[in-house]
C-alpha cells in the first residue's frame, strides 16, 4: 500500500501533462477546423450582401427605379413612395428637417415633382442636395442637357440636381372634333379666346382649357411674361399684381371660365375623365399631358399637337409645368457617394429610364428616340417632332426657381376663389401679395417693375 506522500508526488506531474496533450489535442483539431472552412469557403460562405441605395419617388417614377435594378442587379434599391412634393406640398422639406434634427436617415436619392425646390432644398435652412458640378457628375453629363434646361437646379453657379424631363407647354387639340365642327387651330392667345367663345355658343359642354389646378399660374401667367416670380438680382425680386402683362392673361380667360369653356375642375379630379370624355377640343398643357391625361379621354388618333400661343407681338414663350428633378443627398461619401452618382445619372439620363418616362426628356440624347416612340403609339394625328422641340426652347426665363413654391400660392388664392365664384382677375392682388409675403421672409427686396 502507498502512502499518501507517494500517492500526492505521482498524481501531481500527471495534470500538466494531460493539460498539453488536451490542449495539443484541441488546438490540433482547431487547425483542422480552420482550415477546413477555409478550404471549402467558396461552397459554405454567405454571399457578400449587396450595396444599398436609398431612393424617394413619386407613383409615376416607380418604372423608371425598377428598370434600373433590372438592368443592375448587383445594386439594392430600398424605394420610398411619396407624393414628390407635388404642388410644394412640403413633404420633402418636413423630411429633411426631421432628419437634420436627428443627424440621420436622409434618403440617398431623392426624386421631386417641385421645380423650385433646388432653391429650397440647397438653402441654409436644409443644406440637403449635394452640388454635382464638383465633378461627382461628369462634365459630358451635365452639357448633355439641352441649353437652359439645368438653370433650374443651379444656385449660386453650383448644379444641385439634375432634370429628369422638360414639361414646355403646347397646345394640344382634338383633330377630329375641330374637323367636325369646321374651326382653325388659333395661333394666338386671343385667336384662342376667340374659338372659346364661339364654342361656348355654339357646342355647350365642350371645353378649350382648365383652370383648377395649383399648376395652372404656370401655364397661363408664365407665358404671358406676367411679372410675379422674376429674380432680377440675388437677394431682388420683382412682384407686381398690375404688371398690363397679368392682367391681360387673366382678363383673357374670365370671359371664357363665366362661360363654361373653360373648366375650373382640377384634370385629375375624380370626375374629370367621365365629365370630359371626347369633350376636349382644345387645352394648352404641359408636354406629359399627352401621354399621361389625355388617353382615354380624346380618341386615339385624334389628339394633335401645336405650337405655344403668341401674344401677337413680340417673342413668342410658353411656360412649363413640372418636369422633375432628381437630387442626391449631400451626407453620403466614399463608395456610397460614388454609386449615388451613378444611379442619379442612369435615372435621369439613361434612355432605360427616359423611354418609360411620360415626359419629353431633358437630355437631348434621348429625345428623338422617346418622340419616335411617342409617334408610333398612334396616339397622335400630326407629327410631334417639330412642335415638341420649338416649344422646348421657347420657356420664358423670367419665371425663376425661389425657395417657396408659386404654386401652391396660386392655388390657395386664385384656384380657391375661382372654385368660390370670384374671377381670376379680382384674386391675383391676393396671390401677389402672398408672394411679397414669402418672398421677404427669406430676405428677398420686393421691387415692382413700371
Amino acid at each position: 500500500m502507498s502512502s499518501p506522500i507517494t500517492k500526492k508526488y505521482w498524481r501531481r506531474p500527471i495534470r500538466p501533462r494531460l493539460r498539453a496533450s488536451v490542449i495539443a489535442v484541441v488546438a490540433s483539431s482547431m487547425a483542422i477546423a480552420t482550415f477546413g472552412i477555409a478550404g471549402g469557403a467558396s461552397a459554405t460562405s454567405k454571399p457578400k450582401p449587396k450595396p444599398t441605395i436609398t431612393v424617394w419617388v413619386d407613383s409615376t417614377r416607380v418604372p423608371q427605379v425598377k428598370a434600373y435594378e433590372k438592368a443592375h442587379p448587383t445594386v439594392k434599391i430600398s424605394m420610398v413612395i411619396y407624393n414628390g412634393n407635388a404642388n410644394g406640398s412640403g413633404v420633402l422639406q418636413s423630411k429633411i428637417a426631421l432628419d437634420n434634427r436627428v443627424h440621420g436617415g436622409w434618403p440617398d436619392i431623392v426624386f421631386s415633382e417641385e421645380n423650385n425646390d433646388a432653391a429650397s432644398l440647397a438653402s441654409p435652412q436644409f443644406n440637403y442636395p449635394a452640388v454635382l458640378s464638383n465633378g461627382t457628375v461628369s462634365k459630358p453629363i451635365l452639357n448633355g442637357y439641352a441649353a437652359g434646361t439645368l438653370a433650374g437646379c443651379t444656385v449660386n453657379g453650383k448644379v444641385y440636381c439634375l432634370r429628369n424631363d422638360l414639361a414646355q407647354n403646347l397646345l394640344f387639340y382634338n383633330s377630329a372634333l375641330m374637323t367636325q365642327f369646321g374651326y382653325t387651330v388659333p395661333t394666338t392667345w386671343q385667336g384662342w379666346q376667340t374659338l372659346g367663345e364661339q364654342v361656348a355658343t355654339q357646342h355647350p359642354g365642350y371645353i378649350v382649357g382648365s383652370v383648377g389646378d395649383n399648376w395652372d399660374d404656370d401655364i397661363y401667367l408664365w407665358p404671358s411674361e406676367c411679372h410675379v416670380n422674376d429674380v432680377v438680382r440675388t437677394d431682388t425680386i420683382d412682384i407686381n399684381a398690375n404688371d398690363p402683362n397679368c392682367t391681360r392673361a387673366t382678363q383673357l380667360i374670365d370671359p371664357l371660365v363665366k362661360d363654361g369653356a373653360v373648366t375650373t375642375d382640377s384634370v385629375f379630379s375624380s370626375t374629370f375623365t367621365t365629365a370630359y370624355n371626347d369633350k376636349i377640343l382644345m387645352m394648352v398643357g404641359p408636354a406629359w399631358y399627352g401621354q399621361y391625361l389625355f388617353p382615354g379621354i380624346v380618341p386615339k388618333g385624334d389628339l394633335a399637337v401645336a405650337d405655344p400661343l403668341s401674344w401677337g407681338s413680340g417673342p413668342t414663350y410658353t411656360g412649363e409645368v413640372g418636369g422633375g428633378l432628381w437630387f442626391m443627398s449631400s451626407h453620403i461619401s466614399g463608395t456610397t457617394k460614388s454609386l449615388a452618382a451613378s444611379v442619379l445619372t442612369w435615372l435621369s439620363t439613361s434612355y432605360g429610364s427616359q423611354g418609360i418616362s411620360p415626359g419629353y426628356p431633358a437630355y437631348v440624347a434621348d429625345e428623338t428616340q422617346w418622340i419616335a416612340a411617342q409617334q408610333a403609339s398612334g396616339l397622335y394625328s400630326n407629327e410631334i417632332a417639330p412642335v415638341f422641340a420649338k416649344a422646348a426652347t421657347e420657356v420664358w426665363q423670367g419665371w425663376s426657381p425661389v425657395p417657396w413654391s408659386t404654386d401652391s400660392v396660386f392655388g390657395s388664392t386664385v384656384v380657391t376663389g375661382l372654385n368660390s365664384g370670384s374671377t381670376m382677375s379680382s384674386q391675383l392682388a391676393g396671390f401677389a401679395s402672398q408672394l411679397a409675403d414669402f418672398a421677404q421672409s427669406d430676405g428677398y427686396t420686393v421691387v415692382t417693375s413700371p
